[in-house]
């Protein structure tokens, strides 16, 4: 019992010497949205069991009850690890949230705010009601290069170029045999990487609603050939330097403009945390622009954290993966660099993003 104690008392010194280290000046937490429904758009497939359900309530695409828990997971998280850099109470100026124009991102925005910001003091409105409004904001798809920056013409124009390569098409012809036994058993004609990415999120939103799925979809979902035939197609759509910098450039741009902002005083405004409520694209392409993505498809509710840090002589990123399912965090070292890593070496590493 006592070595145990020991134990615990060293650890816990190690955590406060770690965290007195550097001190957090600037959040950024890029995130999917939670479990949802299956949509009614390119993922059905005719031969979907469930193809005629409503999925009453929440409908097509809609965020589940496990979803909204998740994402609350999710805000739960943020609130115990930066409880002291945040604040306990909500200061409208201190956060920017933004999400993207779909309902389940916008809802799931609102849930991670609500367990990240609960009222306090002055703030309690009703004594029944652990909440209270927080603004947030977002763009139409069409126009949203941040968040939806697969629409954006010069990305789209790289990768139809990069799909007529010949090492990309030996990869996709590698999977025409599975491409047509899938086309057969779903009814549904598969003959792109975009269509095993339709199908597995539809069979990824059934699954994990608790549905039962058709007996041929086992041994290829949720780990197999469509799996394999999912993370190729992410692995094309980040096949080079440009269309990183087209997608999870973005993102990249976005906070380091704002960290060096901060850096250079230029501004006494800027927000402690910034949301930024998406899909799993979004952490799919930032951890790939960032070179610590590991072929997987993000689950609901994972997130991205950037952190800006600094100590006595100098500012540093740092970067964490937040996994979702399930709901812990892992480090990440950015290639070419310590962890954290010093600002002007990630600007460095970023120069071409």
């Amino acid at each position: 019992m006592m070595f145990k104690l020991c134990l615990l008392v060293i650890i816990n010194l190690i955590i406060q010497i770690e965290s007195a280290e550097y001190d957090l000046e600037f959040l950024t937490v890029v995130f999917r949205h939670g479990d949802r429904a299956p949509d009614n758009g390119r993922e059905q497939y005719p031969n979907d069991p469930y193809k005629d359900y409503e999925f009453f309530p929440e409908g097509h695409g809609g965020l589940t009850n496990r979803g909204k828990k998740r994402e609350f997971d999710l805000g739960i998280y943020l609130r115990n690890r930066y409880n002291d850099f945040l604040g306990e109470t909500y200061i409208p100026k201190k956060i920017m949230a933004r999400s993207t124009e779909y309902d389940r991102a916008k809802m799931s925005l609102q849930l991670v705010m609500s367990a990240l910001y609960p009222p306090k003091g002055d703030q309690v409105w009703n004594k029944n009601l652990n909440w209270q409004p927080i603004a947030f904001t977002y763009q139409p798809g069409d126009v949203d290069i941040l968040m939806i920056p697969e629409e954006c013409p010069k990305f789209l124009e790289e990768l139809n170029r990069v799909k007529e390569l010949p090492e990309v098409k030996k990869q996709v012809n590698k999977m025409r045999p599975f491409m047509q036994k899938l086309t057969l058993l779903s009814g549904k004609v598969i003959n792109t990487t975009t269509d095993f990415y339709d199908m597995y999120h539809n069979l990824m939103a059934e699954y994990v609603m608790g549905l039962k799925l058709p007996s041929w979809t086992e041994g290829i979902f949720p780990k197999g050939a469509l799996w394999d035939g999912i993370t190729l197609d992410y692995k094309i759509t980040h096949y080079n330097e440009k269309l990183r910098r087209l997608n999870g450039g973005m993102f990249v741009r976005h906070f380091t403009d704002i960290m060096t902002n901060i850096i250079n005083n230029k501004t006494n405004n800027t927000p402690k945390i910034h949301l930024l409520s998406g899909h799993e694209t979004n952490i799919a392409s930032l951890l790939n622009t960032l070179g610590v993505f590991e072929p997987h498809v993000p689950p609901y509710s994972s997130a991205v954290i950037i952190e800006l840090l600094r100590n006595q002589t100098d500012y540093f990123v740092g970067i964490r993966h937040y996994l979702g399912i399930p709901p812990k965090s892992v480090e990440k070292q950015i290639p070419g660099c310590a962890v954290p890593c010093p600002f002007n070496d990630f600007m460095r590493i970023m120069k071409n993003i």
